[in-house]
């Protein structure tokens, strides 16, 4: 339940510092709750799709995944002269939903299909 609490916690901080920096409210809280935003999302986007690995192997891969992302993001803004906070959080909500999106197909697939109800002995099948 604590660690719920504490993810709860960091997802609303994090959303609100995006928030903040797409408003372009200049504030003392809004770069700490912006840097929660780029690193905790993706790490928590990542999460989702490793539902194979223990809870310790998944926190660890996640957080570096998001580190990974988080410099991907910053080195090609860079890159392209389009470096901004708008821009980073922009370019890693759009990851972030990519991400979130991949984690509901892919455990839509691995969905067990329900087996076809077999008609009664004795009833010719119906073939659509």
């Amino acid at each position: 339940m604590r660690a719920l609490l504490l993810l709860g916690t960091l997802a609303v901080a994090g959303l609100t510092g995006a928030a903040l920096t797409l408003a372009g409210v200049r504030s003392p809280v809004t770069g700490p709750l912006t840097l929660v935003f780029v690193l905790f999302t993706p790490a928590l986007c990542v999460a989702l799709l490793l539902s194979g690995l223990d809870l310790l192997a998944r926190a660890i891969v996640a957080g570096t995944a998001s580190l990974a992302l988080a410099g991907a993001i910053a080195e090609v803004m860079l890159v392209t002269a389009g470096w901004s906070p708008r821009g980073g959080v922009v370019a890693t909500a759009i990851a972030c939903a990519a991400l979130g999106v991949a984690a509901v197909v892919l455990r839509r697939r691995a969905r067990p299909v329900e087996p076809a109800i077999a008609p009664p002995p004795g009833e010719p099948a119906h073939e659509s």
